[in-house]
């Protein structure tokens, strides 16, 4: 790999392979592999995919991708692996026995004691501990969204349930989880209204800031988490629909009652937030987040609002409402993948929402946003941990499945801007992977 520097590599018999080794190239073979047959060429095509070889042809020493190999060569050496195939070149028990079955009989190797650049040791450290956040975020975020629920579900207690949700809003500020949970939005199967609040809220503060900064405003809050709180609270109008419509499994007809009722829940939440002499900002927010650039589009309401009444703030949150909903699904609608989503609010840039603002939300998420599920060029399957600065098409990736779909025990992390012989190839649905595993998939990662 181009960012590790390794000790000299020497050649090992079988017998004498230790763990820890890490095979460098395969350089000896039994009689299988002379001349060998169209069964063992296939299965060299398939085990050792991207590799390089050298064989014997005619006489003549010539090499080859593995791809290329033919029935009657006679393979000599296996080097140049893809970062797909590392768990075939770290020795334990268990590798040194299937090489033994296999026929592979001496080896170059560099002995344990592998010098990660400061640069890779960051990232591979960042990416631990994303995981780690996202196993501490997940309880603490469901039980933002119960305290969420309370308040929809209870309107004579309002004030009391605030407060509640207001001690979420700080935990989840003082521990740092808003990257983290930005990330488990992809990974979990959840359209309830109380979820979607909190997504809402804590993806609000992982880009906001960064996007006032770069634009050079002023935040119109006075901290950090009365700008969470607000963003908790843009869908408190909901409180007042009923139940059997907010609930409902099934989609509602565009001029339909019910839709007629549920698109009235941001007259309803300025109404409630206003009465309770919240702050304008907070108002603004509830009121005008479903407004679009172009309120003549269908999906645009309430009806007789000019761009000059929105605040900045509410365009951010419009964007996010709908960046969440349809990352989350709905019951009668499947979920669309991170990378599927920023791709369709692309095209809605200019339309829908403010093209420079959508620009920075972008430059924040990334074309592929954490926790999105990739393809690579080698047919691995691997998760995004970070959001690059350089060229935002190639973020740092963990390896979760090898080519043949396999889990791996350990997910060796590849920085794609560095790795130019390697790329993402198309994004996949992690629920149709690993199904109701996904979030678990995600937490048990091991990052190498």
């Amino acid at each position: 790999m181009a960012l590790d520097t390794r000790t000299p590599s020497s050649v090992v018999e079988l017998q004498d392979l230790k763990d820890g080794m890490v095979i460098s190239a395969y350089v000896g073979f039994d009689d299988r592999y002379n001349s060998i047959d169209k069964k063992t060429c296939a299965w060299l095509q398939l085990n050792f995919k991207g590799a390089h070889i050298v064989v014997k042809r005619d006489n003549e020493k010539i090499e080859l991708k593995i791809h290329d190999i033919l029935p009657e060569d006679s393979l000599l050496k296996i080097f140049k692996f893809p970062p797909s195939l590392n768990h075939i070149l770290t020795i334990k028990k268990n590798l040194s026995k299937e090489l033994d079955s296999r026929g592979f009989t001496r080896f170059d190797v560099q002995k344990p004691g592998v010098n990660i650049s400061d640069k890779k040791k960051k990232a591979i450290q960042h990416a631990n501990k994303l995981v780690q956040k996202i196993k501490e975020s997940v309880s603490v975020c469901e039980q933002a969204s119960k305290a969420v629920e309370a308040l929809l579900n209870d309107s004579r207690n309002i004030s009391e349930n605030l407060k509640d949700v207001k001690n979420h809003v700080d935990i989840v500020i003082d521990n740092a989880f808003s990257e983290a949970a930005t990330a488990v939005m992809s990974l979990k199967k959840n359209d309830l209204v109380y979820t979607h609040c909190v997504d809402v809220g804590i993806t609000f503060q992982q880009t906001y800031f960064e996007i006032i900064k770069k634009q050079n405003r002023k935040s119109i809050f006075k901290d950090e988490k009365e700008a969470v709180f607000a963003a908790f609270l843009h869908d408190i109008g909901k409180a007042k629909i009923p139940n059997e419509i907010l609930n409902s499994t099934a989609p509602f007809k565009r001029m339909s009652k019910e839709m007629k009722i549920i698109q009235s829940h941001p007259d309803i939440g300025a109404e409630i937030l206003s009465s309770m002499g919240m702050p304008e900002s907070f108002v603004n927010m509830a009121h005008y987040h479903h407004v679009k650039l172009d309120d003549s589009v269908t999906s645009s309401y309430p009806d007789g609002v000019t761009n000059k009444d929105i605040l900045f703030e509410t365009r951010l949150l419009s964007v996010i409402d709908t960046y969440q909903a349809l990352v989350a699904g709905r019951s009668y609608k499947k979920s669309w993948t991170p990378p599927a989503v920023m791709k369709y609010l692309d095209a809605m840039a200019g339309i829908e929402f403010d093209l420079q603002l959508w620009n920075d939300f972008l430059e924040v998420m990334g074309h592929y946003p954490k926790g999105s599920l990739v393809e690579l060029s080698d047919e691995s399957l691997a998760f995004v941990v970070s959001v690059p600065k350089v060229d935002i098409l190639k973020p740092q990736v963990v390896r979760v499945c090898d080519a043949n779909g396999k889990e791996l025990e350990n997910s060796d992390l590849i920085d794609l801007y560095e790795e130019q012989d390697i790329s993402i190839v198309k994004d996949v649905d992690c629920h149709e992977i690993f199904k109701e595993r996904a979030l678990d998939v995600f937490m048990n990662l091991k990052v190498t």
